[in-house]
């Protein structure tokens, strides 16, 4: 088994370094090879088969055990805590009971390396066109059953806050997602998407919703399919508390996004009002005036927030931040003269 996961390793693309040097100290193949085989057969049952290995937030180990179950075992960064992974789980657990292609948690959350591990069934899927309308409908029609299913029990599974629920006071960029991207060395000829970001946040501070548990990293690569049908649901630390119409607006922004395409799979603007327009045929309702002011700020701020992380490819590494006038950057320009109101 470790040969097989050291030969994932060994192959996996030099981006992921810094990720595997700050959850375990080290990129070794061999030493992250043995400390996930351990957690896997101390936990359920030895490895098999390696299905694959991914990096991206956390480091993702899917493999099939001796005893034939596929999992999932996903080791998370550093800015996550067990007591809110514990919540998520809940989420998971619910939405599972409920018939929603969510996997089950199969250990709760325990420390490994430098950050928490966690190990999951492994809902297969294929991937899908998120440019498709059929496609598109039941991305939104999944989102407005897991808010349905997530939001509605009591007591409700205690989650964070996220970006969509911004402090007014805080700075107007967290830490960014992935240790690639260097807001504060990159600033300069971001000002333009430092402005539009701000008059968003102000949009979404000012508003009086109450919060849902929604998924605020709703998209298709984050989802597997048959056909244009949801079989799983994927990226269960992106679980966290927003104001469904924020979520909806979130979502709208990236839903059609695979990052193994790369920015051509972006959805327009005409595409994310179909969406928001999907979304609310399988909710029942029409959004009404002060919601979509709501969904049209987060919509907004994560154009913005994609644009600011282009734009820091752009200055430390421009094999990355994609062609001219293309991607993040060109969408928010649209959208600053195109609301989705």
């Amino acid at each position: 088994m470790d040969a097989r996961v050291r030969a994932l390793a060994d192959t996996d693309d030099e981006a992921s370094s810094p990720l595997r040097l700050a959850l375990f100290d080290t990129t070794d193949p061999s030493f992250i090879a043995r400390t996930l085989g351990e957690l896997v057969a101390e936990s359920l049952a030895p490895i098999s088969t390696v299905e694959f290995l991914r990096s991206g937030v956390g480091l993702v180990l899917g493999a099939i055990l001796q005893n034939g179950r596929a999992v999932v075992v996903k080791v998370h960064g550093w800015r996550v805590t067990s007591d809110r992974l514990a919540a998520v789980q809940r989420v998971q657990q619910l939405l599972a009971d409920g018939g929603l292609p969510a996997p089950r948690p199969l250990i709760e959350p325990m420390p490994l390396g430098s950050g928490i591990a966690t190990i999951e069934e492994l809902r297969a899927g294929a991937p899908a066109d998120g440019h498709r309308p059929a496609v598109r409908e039941s991305v939104a029609a999944g989102l407005a059953a897991f808010i349905n299913a997530a939001s509605h029990p009591e007591p409700a599974p205690v989650l964070d806050h996220g970006a969509l629920t911004p402090s007014p006071d805080g700075p107007l960029w967290g830490e960014p997602h992935d240790l690639r991207f260097d807001f504060g060395a990159t600033c300069s000829g971001a000002e333009w998407i430092d402005e539009l970001a701000e008059q968003a946040r102000r949009h979404l501070v000012e508003a009086s919703l109450p919060n849902v548990v929604a998924h605020l990293d709703w998209r298709v690569e984050n989802l597997g399919f048959s056909g244009h049908e949801i079989t799983g649901i994927y990226d269960w630390d992106s679980v966290g508390l927003a104001p469904e119409p924020a979520a909806v607006g979130h979502a709208a922004a990236q839903f059609s996004t695979d990052w193994r395409i790369g920015y051509t799979s972006l959805p327009s603007v005409a595409e994310m009002r179909s969406f928001v327009r999907d979304y609310e045929l399988h909710r029942g309702t029409q959004f009404d005036p002060d919601e979509l002011v709501v969904l049209d700020a987060a919509n907004l701020l994560l154009c913005a927030y994609g644009a600011r992380c282009q734009h820091s490819d752009r200055i430390l590494d421009p094999e990355l931040s994609g062609p001219p006038n293309a991607g993040w950057e060109n969408l928010l320009l649209e959208r600053r003269t195109h609301s989705l109101r």
